[in-house]
Order: C-alpha cells, then structure tokens, then sequence
C-alpha cells in the first residue's frame, strides 16, 4: 500500500509541472529514478529512465499529432520492469502502449471536462470576477486534468502490478529479445524526429563534430559536453564583445 501511495505522489509531481512553470519534472529522467527509489532498486530507475527519455525525446505534437503521454507511461513502465525484473528495453516495450492510452485519456479530458471550467471562467470574466476566473483555472488544472491522472496512474499501478508480472513472466524469451533490440532503435528514432526539428545551415558542423569526436577519437560524452559548452561560451562572449564594440562606435559618431 505504501508502494502505492507513494507512486501516486510521484505522479502528483510529475503532473503538477503547469503548477511550476514547466520546470521538466514530466521527463523520465526526473520520474523514473524517484520510482526506482519507491521500489528499491534506484540503479534499474536511472537506467530506465535515461532509456525512455531517448526514447520519448522526439515524442513531441506536430499538427493533428498526439504525443505520448510521458508521465503515466515512465512511471508504470518503470514500476512494471522492476517488479517483473525486466531490464530497460522491457521498460519501453510497457512504456510506450501505456503512454499512448493515457494520452486519449488526456486528449478527452481536456475536450469534455476542462472545458466546462473555461466556461466557468469566462462567466466570471464577464461579472469583472477576477478571483473567480483565478479560482476556475486552479479547478480546471486540479480536478480537470492534474487529480485525475494522478488517481489513474496509481490505481493501474495497484490493479496491473501482479498481472503484468504473470505477463511478463509468461513471455517467450524470443519476443523479450526482440523487444530489447526494437527498444534500442526507438531511441535512434527520436534523435532522428527532434534532429528534422532542429537541424539547420548553422548547427549541421557541430553534429557532425560530436560524431567524429565520438565516433573516431574515442571522446567521451561528458568531455564533448565540456567542449560544447566551452564552444558555446566563447560565442557568446564573442557577441557581447561585437555587440559592445558596436555600441561604442555608435557613441562616438554621436558625439
């Protein structure tokens, strides 16, 4: 009960991100370790959850798209593989599904429930009610959106934990192999979907330098991240000086 209890609050914190300024605590690299914690085994959390961040790093809304619900699906996905002893590749497999059921779940809470608040609100905006309108996004967001999902996540949690260990345990080795291999591309996938987002004239040279410094100089990552950042601060530092520089000749024609 406890274990429970306490998935629901991880899930309360995950989903209250609107709350604190989209601060990123929806990210599995945040939840899943502190689900790791809750079942007691915080190495297969950070694991799990630097692999389902890769995997869902690309998962974002493009159009009529609906992205992955990353919450409910890092959380269960992780509590799922650590009680059924499963690794990261597993975590994915379980994950992902999750993820996108709880995201029709999401979509229909904000077309028929979260509405009724906004109506609400607009009702008080019209009566030069602003405490009413303050008071109706805080519902909207709590009882329309952050509570239910929450409530859901643990409840799923409480009823799937022991099914989906007689699931997992049930099965054949060689479709859990082939699970783990497809978990590998799925985070390939998404570097693949946010690099079409991101990938222009002036970014394309430093990709390609990471990749040689990886791939055929052996570099580890954190030493190409200290070289970025390093690279990063001396183009700012040299913007600011051009930046100044152009303000003092700016001056020096005025007077």
């Amino acid at each position: 009960m406890l274990q429970i209890v306490l998935i629901f609050l991880v899930a309360c914190f995950g989903y209250s991100d609107y709350f604190t300024g989209k601060t990123l605590q929806t990210r599995p690299l945040v939840l899943c370790p502190l689900v790791g914690l809750i079942m007691g085994d915080l190495q297969a959390g950070c694991i799990i959850g630097a692999t389902l961040e890769l995997a869902f790093m690309g998962a974002v809304g493009v159009g009529a798209a609906l992205p992955p619900e990353v919450v409910s699906g890092g959380i269960l996905g992780t509590a799922f593989a650590i009680v059924g002893h499963k690794d990261a590749g597993m975590a994915v497999a379980l994950g992902l599904p999750i993820a996108m059921l709880v995201m029709l779940l999401r979509n229909f809470l904000f077309i028929a429930i979260v509405p009724l608040f906004a109506n609400r609100a607009d009702k008080y905006a019209l009566e030069g009610d602003i405490k009413g309108v303050s008071r109706m996004h805080w519902y909207g967001g709590i009882f329309g959106m952050y509570l239910p999902l929450a409530i859901l996540t643990a409840l799923s949690f409480y009823l799937g934990s022991s099914v989906m260990e007689t699931i997992l345990n049930s099965i054949p080795q060689f479709i859990q192999d082939g699970l783990t291999i497809s978990a590998g591309i799925l985070p390939a996938l998404g570097f693949a979907i946010l690099l079409r987002m991101i990938m222009n004239k002036k970014v394309a040279a430093f990709l390609f330098i990471g990749f040689v410094l990886t791939a055929y100089l052996k570099l580890p990552v954190l030493g190409v991240a200290i070289m970025a950042i390093c690279v990063v601060l001396v183009m700012i530092l040299n913007k600011d000086s051009k930046n100044t520089k152009g303000m003092e000749a700016e001056l020096d024609e005025d007077f």
